[in-house]
């Protein structure tokens, strides 16, 4: 509980066992150390988008800030990749891709901001838009090398 949970126990001698220094109460869930990692992530890029005029992500990285303790995240990218997207085909809710929107190029051109590869890549498939990706080409790379490795595990 000490090292997990950062619980101030201590060992009595008198009474043979371990004990509270101070009042402590368990927390009411727990996360893995991976998952703190994650939420930090997350909270990072909440963060990071809400310096793009998105205020009600700042609130939800204080929130997720609050879970994981502060703990510092060393993976976390600080400048965001920008992608430049044109929508083709017949224009359905963008929805989905509200959380990555950095600007309106021109009518069907968006520049869009993220942190993760995978994590944007999934959001766009999702989206069931038909899409070229304008650039950056790196973007089309990796998109064709990760969808042909799903493809072969098929």
């Amino acid at each position: 509980m000490r090292d997990y949970m950062n619980a101030p126990l201590i060992y009595c001698g008198e009474q043979h066992g371990y004990q509270y220094e101070k009042e402590f109460s368990l927390p009411s869930f727990f996360l893995s150390e991976h998952e703190k990692d994650m939420m930090h992530l997350l909270a990072e890029q909440c963060q990071n988008i809400g310096a793009f005029g998105y205020r009600k992500y700042r609130n939800q990285a204080d929130i997720l800030n609050k879970i994981t303790e502060n703990k510092p995240y060393s993976g976390v990218r600080r400048e965001p990749y920008l992608a430049r997207l044109q929508i083709t085909g017949e224009r359905k809710s963008t929805t989905v891709l509200d959380y990555f929107v950095c600007k309106k190029d021109a009518d069907d051109v968006y520049t869009y901001a993220f942190f993760e590869p995978d994590i944007f890549i999934s959001v766009l498939i999702a989206s069931n838009l038909s899409f070229r990706i304008l650039s950056p080409n790196w973007l089309n790379e990796y998109m064709k090398k990760r969808l042909n490795e799903i493809l072969s595990k098929l």
